[in-house]
Parts: structure tokens; sequence; C-alpha cells
């Protein structure tokens, strides 16, 4: 190879090496420098949505709220406490725990607790029978031995028209008996069957003792005297004695609704009481 050759393939050599570097810069071709990088972008997607609407959310199903089942209650029932004879009292204003106005079922129990089972039972018959005519439309006489009870469907100072209830007691000796019959019942201040006239107006007052007088005979008209010079003393009247009273009657009102009486054996200190009666009572 002659130098000149030599020569000029040293200046092809260069001149490829020049035009090379070139491409490579340019990012033209294939190799490190030039190599393409391509970004990976994770796919991501939105839920789709209506225009004008925000982002879809997901379907739930809505709970429905749900309220506990209805409960019917019983009818409320009144549950006395079983009571003894020695606490019922013979008051203006009714029967110890058992005031006028008391329901006629809760009446009859409580007593049928304390004294047992009534001696007689009428029933609810018609108010205006001539041996009851008691007030309202229906009435109902219960007994046990010397205490009566009467109950009436009102209208009484103590309950509505259409209310059965207790309005009246009387507690009395049967005929020929010195004792009641049945447990002792007495009023809260201790009067009782048997109490004297004395000692009772020692309790209440002699205010509450009502005497009653034998009614006086007519007058007739005097004839004058034959002689007309006797003369009358003057002192007629002084002489004549007061008419004494024949029976006695107690009587104990209340400010309220209520009404005690009690009959006695006669006027004197020494009689003794026979009847007492609470409430209003019926006319037969």
């Amino acid at each position: 190879m002659t130098l000149g050759t030599l020569v000029v393939i040293m200046a092809v050599t260069a001149v490829v090496l020049v035009i090379r570097n070139a491409l490579g810069s340019s990012g033209l071709t294939g190799g490190p420098a030039g190599a393409d990088t391509t970004t990976v972008t994770a796919a991501t997607t939105t839920p789709s949505q209506s225009p004008g609407t925000g982002p879809t959310q997901a379907a739930t199903t809505p709970v429905p709220e749900t309220s506990p089942p209805a409960t019917t209650l019983p009818p409320a029932t009144f549950v006395e406490e079983p009571i003894a004879a020695a606490d019922l009292y013979l008051q203006p204003e009714g029967l110890g725990p058992l005031p006028f106005g008391s329901g006629a079922q809760r009446t009859i129990a409580v007593l049928t607790g304390a004294l047992g089972d009534p001696d007689n039972d009428t029933g609810w018959v018609p108010a205006d029978l001539d041996i009851l005519r008691c007030p309202g439309v229906r009435a109902r006489v219960v007994n046990w031995g010397s205490l009566t009870v009467y109950l009436s469907d009102g209208p009484t100072d103590w309950g509505p028209g259409g209310h059965e209830h207790l309005f009246s007691f009387t507690y009395s000796l049967l005929e020929g008996q010195s004792l009641p019959a049945g447990p002792e019942l007495r009023t809260s201040e201790g009067v009782k069957l048997g109490t004297t006239l004395a000692r009772a107006s020692s309790i209440y007052g002699e205010a509450a003792i009502t005497y009653i007088y034998a009614p006086e005979p007519p007058d007739d008209a005097a004839e004058p005297p034959d002689d007309a010079s006797e003369e009358i003393p003057e002192d007629q009247d002084a002489i004549e004695e007061a008419p004494a009273a024949q029976d006695a009657i107690l009587e104990v009102d209340v400010p309220g609704p209520g009404y005690l009486t009690g009959v006695f054996t006669g006027a004197g200190p020494e009689d003794t009481l026979v009847s007492i009666s609470g409430g209003t009572g019926c006319e037969g």
C-alpha cells in the first residue's frame, strides 16, 4: 500500500467517525446514548358519572326503621290489703278504710275478707222498692250479722249516677239481743253498741245529743169555775213539772259530706246505744 493510499483511507475513516458521532448525539441511532425511554403510567379508572352530578357512589340498600311491637296492657286492678274486723270503724265518712263512694265490688270484697261471707245479699234490685226507696236506679243491701251496708248506682253525695258505690251503713242490735251479732265494731272514739248516753255525751259533747219529748196533749177549752170567787193560784204554772224526754238521738256532723247517728234505749244517762248509722241511708 502506498503512502497516498493510506492517507486517503485515514481521511475517509475520520469522516465516518464524525458523521457517526453527529448522528448519535442527535438521537437518531439506537445506541445507548439515544435509547428511547418509555414512561409507563398506571392506568386509573374513575367511576362514570352523569353530566352535572357528582361521582356515583356504590349502591346501598336502606335498612327500614323498626318499632317495638305494640303492647296491650291489662286493665289496672286494685289490690286491697287484707284487713281485720278490728280495722273497721263506724265513721260519718264511711267504714274505716272504706270511705263512702268506694266501689261496690271493692266494698264487698274487703268486708268479706274481714267478716266472712255475708249472711244476706239482695243483689242489684230496683232502688224504688217500697222496702228500700234508696237513691239511684238500682240498689243493693248486704248484711253481715249486725252490720248492713247499702250500695247504690247513684247519684249520691259520694258518687255520680252510674257509679255503683257504698253510701250508707247501719250497725244495730237485732231484736231480742243485747250484744251485736258478729265481730264488735266501734267508732274511732270508742263508741259502740251498749255505750251509755252519759258516755257518748262526754265524748261528742252535749250538743250532739238530741232529746225527743212526748207530744203535748191538745188544749181543751176550760169551763169557768162554778164559784167565781174561787181563785187559781198565781204559781200554778210553777208547780207544773217540765215534761221529761222520752228518747235521745246521737247526731255527729262533719264539715264535708258525712253523717253519723245513733239511737238510745231512752233519754236517761244510763240508757244505751242500740243502733249506729252512717251516711244518708234509704227511706224504706
